[in-house]
């Protein structure tokens, strides 16, 4: 296994284990728990992750400023 790959799994278990952890607690309920974890890496805010808009939102929410933007 790779460093980079060895870090990012380190990463992924802090991440469930901070979760379970505030589950325990009490700190968040099952359903947030569940929440969590059936959708995860979505709702993760530790991890470098994150969701990416499709073409189409992203041409929707560009077509307003197409006239702005230069072309290259």
């Amino acid at each position: 296994m790779k460093e980079t790959d060895t870090a990012e799994l380190s990463e992924m278990l802090n991440a469930w284990a901070e979760q379970s952890e505030k589950y325990h607690n009490g700190d968040i309920n099952r359903d947030e728990y569940d929440k969590w974890r059936y959708n995860y890496p979505k709702y993760d805010e530790t991890s470098g992750f994150v969701k990416v808009p499709s073409q189409e939102i992203s041409e929707a929410i560009l077509e307003p400023f197409k006239d702005k933007l230069k072309n290259d």
